[in-house]
């Protein structure tokens, strides 16, 4: 706690409000800004203990390395009263829907859809990004969720890409245990999963 009663330290602060506002003029695609953003509010948060997850579009965006686009960024958080006050901090407003802030220098949405990730943390994915580390939902409970959403929504578009991170990620991905959770009756997309696994095969 800093000396005026805040949650975060000014001096962490300041150099999480400088590097931000740098991002705003260099010269990169919008990909790279969102992770360097990301990043460095991760960093601002674990100084009180709490450790965001990139979850939804933007991990999709991340593990096909910008194959797929989206400004949004979801993050799986506890604590929102400080993660509030930390995006504030850092130049963030709430929309006028509660459910977003917004940074208008960078352009950048964010959403805390959860305080509790929908898969296993021991399968996380750490990104090192100038000194500064972000943390996405594992590929296999990312595929998953694809999954999911195709068989709920009925969104022939998240089949797609979850089709996309099967075949991308063939080499490093635990089929165990995304055939195991793919089965159980929460998920219930094992039959869908087995047709993209056979359709893959015989490429």
């Amino acid at each position: 706690m800093d000396d005026t009663g805040g949650s975060f330290s000014e001096a962490v602060l300041v150099q999480a409000r400088d590097y931000l506002q740098e991002l705003i003029s260099l010269p990169i695609l919008p990909f790279e800004r969102s992770l360097k953003a990301i990043a460095v509010i991760t960093w601002v948060l674990e100084k009180v203990n709490l450790h965001p997850i990139v979850v939804g579009g933007k991990a999709v965006e991340i593990y096909t390395t910008g194959s797929y686009t989206t400004m949004d960024v979801d993050l799986v958080v506890s604590g929102r009263h400080l993660v509030q006050e930390a995006l504030s901090q850092l130049g963030f407003q709430q929309e006028p829907d509660r459910r977003h802030w917004y940074h208008s220098g960078l352009h950048l949405p964010i959403e805390i859809p959860d305080s509790i990730l929908e898969g296993s943390q021991q399968r996380v994915m750490d990104v090192d990004v100038d000194g500064y580390t972000l943390h996405v939902i594992g590929v296999e409970d990312l595929i998953l969720d694809r999954l999911r959403a195709a068989v709920h929504w009925k969104s022939l578009t998240d089949q797609e890409w979850a089709e996309f991170l099967l075949a991308a990620h063939w080499e490093s991905i635990d089929l165990n245990y995304l055939e195991n959770e793919a089965s159980r009756p929460e998920n219930d997309v094992r039959d869908l999963l087995d047709k993209l696994l056979h359709t893959i095969d015989s490429d």
